[in-house]
């Protein structure tokens, strides 16, 4: 399967059926790279979010009804399936995304690493028991939720919708995924190659659409949780509506991460994690560091090196060998993160490095593309709202202080709580960083990405609910437990 294979006249899987939305305000779908319209997509209404609740409301009770190692064994499958098209799944993102085809082969490679964490739900499962007194027995048993829905972004299209689908369907529940409308195409290609698994009908489901679809799932009585990774202003207005209504969330938002650099740092392998984070897919990455922190001497050798790695980064179409940057995801993205640079302009701030007039490579139309260059921003006040918001895009705000606790303090200066980093020699700076930083995920002279089975997550407005999506947490968020007491 490939982009073009991509049907998008019957995009919606109602049912176990592959139909049209019902809605009459067409979407359309764009190549990042050229600002091509390449599909028309018509949305699902609420009618078709109703219809969709309905089958999952159906389906769930019998599927959730098997033995969990029958459901495993769906997910096997699943497995399979992905790692036999890595590649036209990664082609087909990096069209309707945005980024390069490394980052995403990358993309799909994680999505196979957390069908394998669900699949190992058979080990975590357990049952525990204990005897009360003479003849009574208490143990405690998992059960599925019934209709879940998660809300996917558009920075994952392909992993996110894996993600949420391999637990929430390995605990015996059925989901609804409501996909990202900026890039809609890999959603459909994932969700058609897992179908191929064999999923009974209704028990996994795609609409499309936007705000009103999703208020309309949130609300709807039938809908036991709610999974989603988007802003945090959207994340809290899921978290509140789900919350009120009794269901279980998780909502991931937003995220300003920091990078620490102390004075005895290795330079060299500072400047290249920090031009790795922050500019790896353009900066669309909720863990992506946005605010370098420089304590003491060190700045200008650093920025130096930081800048002349980024010079060497080849921003263009992904779909061209040898561009290691992309575009941001659509032309709304471009335009915001540009009208946020040109008010730090205004503002005073000194532009490090300027990648507002970058001139991309390779491609028809590449001219057209929504690409925005590497960019460091320095001399600007922390307490600015361009400084404190989330760009989510290809964009440092770099700061200047004397001590590690001033460090520690500018870093903790966010509403978002959602990674950090320090770069440095010294154990003793380690821990007291670790100790004092006011996030989620903390990492050490590497920036946290964790693996698929390691918990991942955020303080603050980066993250609202009850458990976080990684590791073994989602065995606990999709599952009800129930205590059995017997007396023989």
């Amino acid at each position: 399967m490939t982009v073009v294979d991509v049907d998008v006249a019957a995009a919606c899987l109602i049912g176990g059926r592959w139909v049209s939305g019902s809605g009459t305000d067409v979407i359309g779908v764009f190549n990042p790279a050229s600002g091509e319209r390449i599909a028309d997509l018509v949305p699902a209404t609420v009618e078709d979010a109703e219809a969709a609740v309905v089958a999952a409301a159906v389906a769930a009770v019998e599927w959730g009804a098997r033995p969990l190692s029958e459901r495993v064994r769906f997910l096997y499958r699943m497995k399979a399936i992905l790692e036999e098209n890595v590649e036209s799944l990664a082609r087909t993102i990096t069209v309707d995304q945005g980024k390069t085809l490394d980052e995403a082969r990358g993309e799909v490679g994680r999505a196979v690493d957390f069908v394998e964490t669900a699949i190992a739900a058979p080990m975590l499962y357990r049952s525990d028991a204990v005897n009360v007194t003479t003849g009574v027995d208490a143990r405690r048993v998992r059960e599925p939720l019934g209709v879940c829905v998660a809300v996917t972004p558009s920075n994952f299209p392909v992993m996110n919708t894996v993600q949420f689908s391999a637990w929430a369907l390995v605990t015996g529940n059925a989901l609804i995924i409501k996909a990202s409308e900026q890039d809609p195409l890999a959603s459909i290609a994932v969700i058609r190659l897992l179908q191929q698994a064999g999923l009974p009908d209704g028990v996994l489901s795609l609409v499309h659409g936007r705000a009103d679809v999703v208020q309309y799932l949130v609300a709807h009585r039938s809908v036991a949780a709610v999974s989603c990774i988007t802003s945090s202003p959207t994340a809290r207005a899921i978290y509140a509506a789900a919350a009120a209504a009794g269901k279980r969330v998780q909502a991931n938002g937003g995220a300003k991460n920091p990078i620490v650099v102390a004075p005895d740092a290795d330079v060299d392998r500072a400047a290249a994690g920090i031009v790795s984070s922050s500019f790896g897919m353009a900066g669309q990455r909720c863990l992506a560091g946005s605010r370098v922190v420089v304590v003491g001497d060190v700045y200008g050798d650093l920025m130096d090196r930081v800048v002349a790695l980024a010079d060497q980064l080849v921003v263009g179409d992904g779909a061209v060998e040898g561009v290691t940057m992309g575009p941001v995801v659509s032309a709304e993205s471009k335009e915001r993160i540009l009208a946020a640079l040109g008010e730090a302009e205004d503002l005073g701030a000194t532009f490090v490095l300027d990648g507002r007039g970058v001139k991309p490579v390779g491609g028809v139309g590449v001219e057209n593309g929504y690409f925005v260059g590497p960019t460091i921003v320095a001399d600007l006040d922390p307490r600015h709202g361009v400084e404190r918001a989330e760009l989510f895009g290809p964009v440092i705000n770099v700061h200047r202080v004397d001590t590690l606790a001033e460090a520690i303090a500018l870093s903790n200066d966010t509403e978002f709580g959602n990674a950090a980093a320090v770069f440095t020699s010294s154990g003793v700076v380690a821990a007291e960083f670790e100790r004092g930083v006011r996030a989620g995920n903390v990492g050490v002279n590497a920036f946290p990405a964790p693996p698929a089975n390691v918990t991942m997550g955020g303080y603050g407005a980066s993250f609202y609910g009850d458990s976080h999506v990684c590791g073994a947490a989602p065995l606990d968020f999709f599952t009800d437990q129930k205590l059995v007491v017997t007396r023989w």
